[in-house]
């Protein structure tokens, strides 16, 4: 059967309960729950442990503490590498949520945000090459007037990719733990 999600034009209270329904028949509340509290988590990683002036959604909130002092070497990497795993880990986990409920779904979400993180990290080591194939509308659109920065001022390094790889794993071992039994999401249709 294949279904597909009608507009809904809010009228009133059954139109709430239907959203609802959509909501618990369709999505995985639990899995957009944990990407939803993980990304909030590296939010505030990212408050206090980058410069505003470095980080795009930061520029939305003011000045920040940004403590730029680990207390060890360790929490140094850490900290380095923790944003690149909270990243692809919390949007695998949103994404599938959404739109994925079975294996092969969350194979094709993770991979697919796996390549994205992937390709955005390793463009960041060609900075200025990367810009130059950037269109000039972008600066126009909100969330993508940052790319150009992005990738001039981001640096590559061999350990986010690593983290990318591990987030990317333990998205989809707990996908796996927390699919749901029934319902049909639109990546695993046939």
């Amino acid at each position: 059967m294949n279904s597909k999600i009608q507009p809904v034009i809010i009228q009133g209270p059954e139109t709430l309960f239907y959203l609802r329904k959509i909501l618990q028949e369709k999505v995985n509340t639990r899995q957009l729950y944990i990407g939803f509290n993980i990304l909030v988590l590296g939010a505030i990683f990212y408050y206090f442990f980058r410069p505003a002036e470095h980080t795009y959604f930061l520029k939305f909130f003011g000045s920040n503490p940004f403590l730029k002092d680990f207390p060890s070497p360790f929490w140094a990497l850490l900290g380095n590498c923790l944003p690149t795993f909270i990243h692809v880990f919390a949007f695998i986990m949103m994404t599938s949520a959404l739109v994925a409920n079975r294996e092969r779904g969350y194979l094709t979400v993770t991979l697919a945000w796996f390549a994205i993180d992937v390709l955005f990290e390793i463009g960041q080591g060609f900075g200025s090459s990367v810009i130059q194939i950037i269109p000039d509308w972008f600066s126009d659109y909100f969330l993508l007037e940052n790319i150009r920065s992005y990738f001039l001022k981001g640096r590559f390094d061999y350990l986010d990719l690593l983290s990318i790889a591990l987030g990317s794993l333990a998205a989809y071992i707990l996908l796996i733990k927390t699919k749901k039994d029934q319902g049909k999401g639109c990546v695993d249709e046939k």
